[in-house]
């Protein structure tokens, strides 16, 4: 399909556009006019201006005439290569329009000519294109096809990065369609190929979009595992952006486990994030913190998230976001039975949710009216809208049934792959020592009648040497039991010396204080606050001590490790009723480093201890994690916070105390708080 037109009329036309269009807009390029007037109309010329199209691709009216004049040249010469790529780059500028059926008309042009000539790098790039044209436009069967074509093109050209780019398309085309097997198996594709090349970008952008789909199929695991891993990569590269959708995703997840306090923190969190770079698309967080005031049965507030969430949604024509809202002013209108007003809201959203093909939506969505109408009275409607939610519940069971078993089946192969590479590893091991074996049983076949004496006088004098050496060591080894067991023998000296004498002595001076108690009302008032203050202290220095010989004598971080020190102060904490502490570890089944552990500990200690002391907090979060070349700590609350501010002297001795700690250890101490707002500490260690 080449685009014919009567030569004479598109001359006319094109000198009369060029005029205009270099006389408005072009002004810059008057150079590159006067060189190509003075270019003849060639294959180099239409390569050329090609290129400029490529290169201008940002400035549509510029593009598009370096384009539309190579398609000219490229007609007129019948250079079919020069045509297949003007028609691709104009198929492009419209795409960037969202002129989808234009888009569709020269890119199909474009891969006509390209499959005759055998180009492959450009039928894949084009049918990928088309793929993305096609998912716009809302036309599933025909993205899928040329997703597909795009894939088994691009296994004869044997580009890695193509063939990663190739299967993201595709996992986000099954996700719209709700194929949830292959939209899994294709992000995780993608992911594999691209963490081989470690192109960490696309990698976060992969580990989000598959923790977003992992949090719609409820897996909260597995979405809270790749959500983490998109999380590092985002603060590394310092995509703020994407860490806004992260906390919004891990919100979610809170959310769906009844967490609401924890959501809230994360979707105030991925608000601050929108607030600071000046985003508008702010539909979802509001209407998710609606969500929250809804289970709260804070129905007047959570009302007022839902509007401001239609009203942004609408600012930014983001129908998806409308849906869920609507689907929400439903739910809260039935559960305050306004049955009429839910319906209207269910309808908008079933609406939407059909345009969309968001079965899991139409779902809920059924299934809201049919209770409505069985509410009003009118079971008739009740019983139909419940027969149609059953169908689809039906055909969703079937869909998330595939998934868990591609699940299954990845974790199998995952696993048979491992023991491969493990009977690898043993073959050829085993190839190894069999190979050295026979070679040193023929060198000693050839040195063993010239070296046999020297050889044995050797192997005395090694043998010697090696008693020697194993002899040190055991004496070694001695050395180091005795001294610690000397430490320990100390350390419980110094605790009990603490709890039974200075311990004692601090009790009769608190008997004696006590006894004078009684005379209190005959001091005067100055003296009065005195005794009153050195009471206090006196309390504090006891509570001191025997804090410090507990600390001293605890046996939990020695013996079972940091998390099982974490989990005996959780439990500790909750034990005195003072907040909810969560404690989340990942990546720390071996024991670290003895010293590493102990200033880990102490420091979640003070942390948790700043809580008690400042926060008013109700709920606390406490996350370690172990990655590649870092262990992160992550202390979060839902208290009071404070403005945080070098000259801010709430962040107090504390805070400061365990900035240094951190920086004595070489990490990095972050504090994000606003009052009101809660407060996060966030530390990152290198090991």
């Amino acid at each position: 399909m080449y685009f014919k037109i009567n030569q004479s009329l598109h001359t006319i036309f094109l000198i009369t556009a060029m005029f205009f269009v270099v006389q408005i807009s072009f002004g810059q390029h008057t150079d590159i006019f006067e060189e190509l007037k003075n270019k003849k109309d060639d294959t180099t010329k239409v390569n050329y201006l090609n290129g400029l199209a490529s290169k201008y691709k940002y400035t549509d009216s510029i593009a598009r005439f370096y384009a539309s004049e190579a398609k000219r040249i490229s007609e007129k010469i019948s250079y079919s290569k020069g045509l297949s790529k003007s028609l691709y780059r104009l198929g492009s500028l419209e795409k960037r329009k969202e002129n989808y059926q234009e888009a569709e008309t020269y890119y199909l042009a474009s891969l006509n000519i390209r499959e005759k000539n055998k180009n492959l790098r450009g039928i894949v790039f084009t049918n990928i294109q088309l793929s993305q044209v096609y998912q716009e436009m809302r036309v599933y069967e025909k993205a899928i096809q040329h997703g597909k074509g795009a894939l088994e093109t691009c296994l004869l050209i044997n580009d890695e990065e193509v063939l990663a780019l190739t299967y993201h398309v595709l996992a986000t085309i099954y996700e719209d369609v709700n194929d949830y097997s292959a939209s899994l198996r294709a992000y995780h594709n993608s992911i594999k190929i691209h963490e081989k090349m470690g192109d960490e970008a696309s990698l976060a952008d992969l580990y989000l979009s598959i923790g977003k789909l992992y949090t719609t199929l409820k897996k909260k695991h597995q979405a809270r595992e790749y959500l983490n891993k998109s999380e590092f990569l985002n603060k590394k590269l310092k995509d703020y952006s994407s860490l806004a959708s992260i906390y919004l995703s891990m919100g979610v997840n809170f959310a769906e486990e009844k967490k609401l306090d924890s959501a809230l923190i994360f979707y105030h969190k991925s608000l601050s994030i929108k607030d600071s770079l000046n985003l508008n698309s702010k539909e979802a967080i509001y209407n998710n913190i609606g969500v929250v005031h809804q289970e709260k049965e804070e129905f007047e507030l959570a009302e007022e998230f839902f509007l401001k969430s239609i009203e942004t949604a609408k600012e930014n024509d983001n129908e998806i976001q409308l849906l869920d809202t609507y689907l929400n002013l439903g739910i809260i209108n039935r559960k305050q039975n306004k049955n009429q007003e839910a319906l209207k809201f269910y309808n908008q959203s079933y609406a939407l949710a059909k345009k969309y093909n968001k079965d899991l939506d139409r779902l809920n969505i059924l299934m809201g009216i049919a209770e409505t109408y069985e509410h009003l009275g009118d079971y008739k409607n009740a019983s139909l809208f419940n027969e149609r939610h059953i169908e689809l519940r039906d055909s969703i069971d079937i869909k998330f049934r595939n998934a868990e078993l591609y699940e299954k089946e990845k974790e199998k192969n995952d696993f048979l792959l491992k023991e491969k590479e493990v009977e690898e590893q043993k073959s050829r091991r085993k190839d190894t020592q069999m190979f050295a074996l026979i070679g040193g049983i023929v060198l000693l076949a050839l040195l063993f009648f010239a070296v046999f004496y020297a050889y044995r006088s050797k192997k005395e004098k090694e043998s010697e040497i090696q008693k020697n050496i194993e002899l040190l060591k055991k004496q070694e080894l001695k050395s180091i039991k005795a001294m610690i067991s000397g430490q320990e023998s100390e350390r419980k000296r110094i605790a009990q010396d603490l709890h039974d004498r200075l311990g004692s002595m601090l009790s009769m001076v608190k008997l004696n204080y006590k006894s004078i108690e009684d005379n209190l009302d005959k001091l005067k008032e100055e003296n009065r606050k005195q005794y009153t203050q050195a009471n206090a202290l006196l309390d504090e220095a006891c509570n001191a001590v025997r804090e410090i010989a507990h600390n001293m004598v605890s046996g939990v971080l020695t013996k079972f490790g940091l998390v099982a020190a974490l989990e005996d102060l959780k439990n500790t904490i909750q034990g005195t009723n003072t907040f909810q502490i969560e404690v989340i570890t990942h990546g720390l089944d071996d024991r670290l480093e003895n010293n590493l552990e102990m200033e880990l500990y102490g420091i979640t200690q003070e942390l948790i201890h700043n809580v008690i002391k400042h926060a008013k907090a109700k709920e606390v979060i406490v996350q370690l994690v172990k990655r590649t070349s870092e262990i992160n700590l992550t202390v979060t609350d839902d208290g009071i916070g404070f403005e945080n501010s070098k000259n801010n002297a709430s962040t107090g001795m504390g805070l400061k105390g365990i900035e240094s700690r951190v920086d004595a250890l070489k990490g990095i101490f972050h504090i994000d708080s606003n009052k009101g707002n809660g407060t996060t500490i966030n530390i990152d260690i290198p090991i």
